[in-house]
């Protein structure tokens, strides 16, 4: 046996079928796995032979990381030195219980000094349960001059001044999304800190701000990014600032709404009307807090090509549900809050042949005096039609 040949059997224990599977050239090889998706499928892949392990170590650009404790990451940069894109998890599910201590940990600074030393191309990042401060943030928007995509999800340390560096110094920025985080909300001027050049943003989302936003603001920022495919307000911006919006945005194809309460005279209706009628490739629908089922008739004409609806947030009762859901005949995901009762589920059944997903969370889960909410009963009742595709129920009590 010549000398390659023990080599090449030592490295494998199916040395001829390695061989043979590997036989593409380098730049064939690389190109054919980056056109994989999975992350589980990739790493199948990783495991085939020495060639495809490097050909997919060299050809991968995005990384999910589900545990920030499970690998370091210098690891990381030296295992993918192409990385362009990283999700990472931190802290576990029941953090957002309050049952971690604080300071628990899940630091992302670290990683952001790693990934600027190895990866300064770094165009993505996904943060869920991690700590972040302002200081990260501004290291972040600074180290990385073709960034492009912030999402954080349930992470805390940071204030709105963060934000503010990341509107500043990220010129490509195209998301920004900051939801269901422990933010220090030190008012709305931060939207004031995207220069007057920038055009590039499609997804905004900073529903879970407390405080008034600078509306002037963004109404020229929402102006001027006509790519802006999802906006997701606060409730501190009002139906009628709503409607100013979606005449620069008629592109949306989702939306948060803010507050759905204002008291409106006849012509603010129609014209917020005649705006929602325009938003043609609306599929998703979300927020509406305080909704006042005087102005729901506003949304039947962007009803029509729902296929998400999200009322979470929206104390609706089972005849304003009912109304509503008439105009939602594609409708694939719907949540809502117990204020609904049965009849309210009743309707689903009726007007939603298209039903997937169906989730009901309490409206009150600490009030067990409430006289509202669904029974057990509906479920023998409801789901009902048999031509209904609902595949996934979620009912969350009181109990």
């Amino acid at each position: 046996m010549e000398p390659s040949e023990l080599k090449r059997s030592k490295d494998s224990p199916n040395s001829d079928e390695s061989t043979r599977r590997s036989s593409f050239p380098d730049e064939v090889l690389e190109r054919v796995l980056s056109l994989l998706k999975s992350h589980r499928d990739r790493s199948s892949v990783s495991l085939v032979c020495k060639d495809w392990y490097n050909a997919e170590r060299w050809s991968r650009t995005h990384v999910f990381i589900g545990n920030c404790y499970s690998v370091s990451p210098e690891i990381v940069a030296r295992r993918f030195p192409k990385i362009r894109s990283v999700t990472l998890k931190g802290k576990p599910r029941f953090s957002d219980f309050n049952l971690v201590p604080e300071n628990w940990g899940a630091d992302i600074h670290a990683w952001l000094v790693v990934f600027a030393a190895k990866y300064p191309f770094l165009e993505e990042l996904r943060l869920k349960r991690m700590a972040i401060s302002d200081e990260s943030l501004e290291f972040l928007a600074v180290s990385f001059p073709n960034f492009k995509a912030l999402s954080l999800l349930s992470c805390d340390g940071f204030s709105t001044n963060g934000l503010a560096a990341i509107a500043t110094h990220c010129k490509n920025l195209t998301e920004l999304d900051i939801q269901e985080n422990g933010i220090d909300d030190k008012g709305g001027s931060w939207l004031s800190c995207f220069p007057e050049s920038f055009t590039s943003l499609e997804v905004l989302n900073f529903a879970n701000l407390s405080s008034d936003i600078n509306f002037d603001a963004l109404e020229r920022l929402v102006g001027r990014c006509k790519s802006m495919r999802v906006l997701k307000l606060n409730r501190s911006v009002s139906l009628e600032q709503l409607q100013r919006l979606l005449v620069n945005a008629p592109q949306l194809a989702e939306l948060g709404t803010g507050s759905f309460s204002e008291e409106l005279t006849f012509c603010q209706y129609v014209e917020l009307e005649s705006a929602l009628s325009n938003c043609l490739n609306m599929h998703t629908l979300y927020g509406l807090w305080d909704a006042k089922g005087i102005y729901l008739p506003a949304l039947y004409p962007v009803c029509t090509h729902l296929t998400f609806l999200n009322l979470s947030y929206a104390a609706l009762r089972s005849d304003e549900l009912a109304k509503l859901l008439a105009h939602c005949p594609r409708l694939k995901r719907l949540w809502v809050l117990d204020t609904v009762e049965d009849k309210g589920l009743e309707a689903v059944g009726l007007n939603c042949p298209l039903l997937e997903e169906l989730r009901v969370f309490p409206a009150d889960p600490f009030d067990e005096e409430i006289i509202h909410g669904v029974t057990e009963a509906v479920c023998g009742c409801v789901f009902w039609l048999p031509e209904t595709p609902l595949c996934s129920l979620f009912l969350s009590s009181n109990d």
